[in-house]
C-alpha cells in the first residue's frame, strides 16, 4: 500500500495477492479470501437471511400491486364514464277508458312508435287537451262562484255581528260607568248572555270562512295539477308532430 505507483502506468491496481497485515489481524477468520468465493459462506452455498420470508413478502407486493391497479382502474372508469341520467316514466293513459296495456320504456318512446302505425292517435290526444281544457273552465267558473256565492255573505256577515257586539258592549260599558241609568240587575245579566252568544257566532262564522279559504286552496291546487297535466299533454303533441313530419322511419 506504501509502494510508489509505477512510473510507465497511469493507474496501478492491486495484484491477487494477500493484504500485508491482513492474516494477522485479531478478527480475521477467513484468512485470504479468494476472489471468486462471495462473503459470507462457500461459493455454492445460497446467502439467506433469516428475517426474509420470501413467499410472504412476495404476496405483500402483490397485493399492493393490486390494490394500485384497482384504484387506478376505478379512477380511469369514473373519469370515463358518464353520469346516467335519471329518467321517470309517466303513467300512460289510454284514449277512450282505462288502459289495460302494459307500458315498456318511456312514455314518449313509445307513443311516438305507436303513431307509425296509428296516425288517429294524434286526433285522439287532442280531443283529451279540448276535454282538459274544458274542465279548466269549468272549474275556473265554480271557484268564482264559490266565492262569490259564499266569501261575500259571510265577509258582510262578520261585520254584522261585530258591529252588534261592539254595539252591546257599549251599552254594557255606560251601565257600570254610571252614564246611564238601566232598571234593574235582569238587564245586566242579559246583555251579558248577548254578548257571550254573539261572541260564540262570531267564532262559528270565522271558522266557516276559514273551511271556505281551505277549500279555495284546495282547488287551486288541482287547478295547478290540471295545468300541468295540460303541458305535458301540448309537449307529447309537439313530439309527435315533429315524429310525422320527418321522413317515415325505413325509406333511405
Amino acid at each position: 500500500m506504501d509502494a510508489l505507483l509505477s512510473p510507465d502506468h497511469v493507474f496501478d491496481f492491486f495484484v491477487a495477492e494477500p493484504v500485508p497485515g491482513l492474516a494477522k489481524a485479531p478478527n480475521n477468520q477467513n484468512g485470504w479470501i479468494e476472489w471468486d468465493v462471495p462473503l459470507g459462506g462457500e461459493m455454492d452455498e445460497p446467502m439467506e437471511n433469516p428475517g426474509f420470508d420470501k413467499e410472504e413478502e412476495l404476496d405483500e407486493f402483490m397485493d399492493d400491486d393490486k390494490d394500485v391497479l384497482d384504484k387506478d382502474e376505478e379512477w380511469l372508469m369514473a373519469s370515463m364514464t358518464p353520469p346516467r341520467a335519471t329518467v321517470t316514466v309517466s303513467r300512460a293513459y289510454e284514449v277512450g277508458g282505462p288502459s289495460t296495456a302494459t307500458s315498456v320504456g318511456h312514455t314518449l318512446t313509445t307513443m311516438a312508435s305507436v303513431v307509425a302505425t296509428q296516425p288517429q292517435m294524434i286526433d285522439n290526444l287532442c280531443v283529451r287537451l279540448s276535454n282538459l281544457e274544458y274542465r279548466h273552465g269549468e272549474l275556473v267558473k265554480k271557484m268564482v262562484k264559490v266565492s262569490d256565492a259564499k266569501a261575500v255573505p259571510v265577509v258582510s256577515r262578520l261585520e254584522e255581528i261585530e258591529t252588534r257586539v261592539q254595539h252591546v258592549e257599549s251599552r254594557v260599558d255606560t251601565y257600570l260607568s254610571g252614564q246611564m241609568a238601566v232598571p234593574g240587575q235582569d238587564v245586566i245579566v242579559r246583555l251579558s248572555y248577548q254578548v257571550q252568544t254573539l261572541q260564540t257566532t262570531l267564532h262559528g262564522a270565522e271558522l266557516q270562512n276559514q273551511q271556505l279559504r281551505t277549500r279555495v286552496v284546495e282547488m287551486e291546487s288541482r287547478e295547478g295539477i290540471l295545468m300541468s297535466h295540460m303541458l305535458w299533454m301540448e309537449e307529447c303533441l309537439t313530439v309527435l308532430e315533429k315524429r310525422l313530419s320527418g321522413p317515415p322511419s325505413g325509406t333511405q
